[in-house]
């Protein structure tokens, strides 16, 4: 065992080591392990390899590119000319497709043309029955062919087939809602059903697409005289009237709507614009009478 003695000595040494080492502990970290000669020469020689291998490789690679330069080049002019190859290639061969498809289209069209036009005489021959078969054959070859709906339902109207009419115009308003043709077709059907309110409406929209058409304006005022509404075919043959002031039927129908309303000065201008228009009018001296009669 250890005398007190002993362990005395012991501890002062210990801390006689412990005070030169931290006297000494500065020291140690000043030191600067690549400030060493040896350490210096080592990095030197490390990097001049490096920059020698560097080097070198610059130059080998560019050796490399000086002598495959001229092969990338024409390997590149040869893809780019091949791709352009490519393109005109295509582009010719889409002209020739589009070409085909239109001459084929203008084939079929004037094909169709034809048909329309022997199922329209057919029409005007009363031969319906082959008639209805041109226009079918030209829906066959062209399933939303306007021309060929409309002289369907035209043919449908004139055998009084109002069913299947009213359906060949109602599939019409799907193929182009903005015709007026179909919209006063649909108003004959609904007179001749006696719709007269949806003949109302029908002849509105077709004039309301189209101003002009004549025979419009005369089959709406017809339909406000059959719902006994003279008024409103008078303002509707006023309106023709402006559209074709010599028209002689349209003259002719004011001066019946004039003399329903008892309207003596509107019934003798219609007169005279008639006496213009046609002189030789054998109603003249019949309208003139009933209108001295109001």
């Amino acid at each position: 065992m250890f005398t007190p003695f002993i362990i005395l000595i012991i501890v002062l040494c210990l801390g006689v080591i412990i005070y030169i080492a931290a006297r000494k502990l500065p020291a140690v970290k000043s030191v600067n392990p690549k400030a060493s000669p040896v350490i210096q020469q080592m990095t030197i020689k490390q990097q001049l390899i490096r920059q020698r291998l560097e080097r070198r490789l610059r130059d080998g690679g560019a050796k490399l590119w000086v002598f495959l330069k001229p092969a990338f080049n024409h390997l590149g002019l040869k893809l780019r000319q091949g791709y352009q190859k490519l393109v005109d290639l295509e582009e010719d061969y889409r002209h020739k497709v589009l070409q085909s498809s239109f001459k084929d289209k203008v084939m079929q069209e004037q094909k169709n043309d034809e048909i329309i036009k022997e199922a329209e005489q057919l029409t005007d021959e009363e031969k319906y029955q082959e008639a209805e078969k041109k226009y079918i054959e030209a829906l066959t070859l062209d399933e939303k062919n306007v021309e060929a709906y409309k002289g369907l339902g035209r043919l449908y109207l004139l055998q009084k087939d109002y069913e299947h009419a009213k359906e060949t115009f109602e599939f019409l308003m799907i193929l182009d809602d903005a015709d007026p043709f179909v919209y006063q077709s649909l108003g004959e059907i609904s007179v001749d059903r006696g719709d007269l309110k949806t003949a109302e409406d029908k002849y509105l929209k077709s004039l309301q697409l189209n101003s002009k058409d004549i025979s419009v304006y005369l089959n709406l005022a017809q339909v406000y005289l059959n719902l006994d509404e003279p008024n409103k075919a008078f303002e509707v043959i006023t309106q023709a009237v402006t559209q074709e002031p010599k028209n002689p039927k349209i003259l002719d129908f004011l001066i019946e709507i004039s003399i329903i309303l008892q309207d003596k000065v509107a019934a003798r201008k219609a007169l005279r614009q008639l006496a213009e228009a046609n002189p030789e009018n054998q109603k003249l001296d019949d309208f003139k009478k009933r209108i001295e009669e109001l």
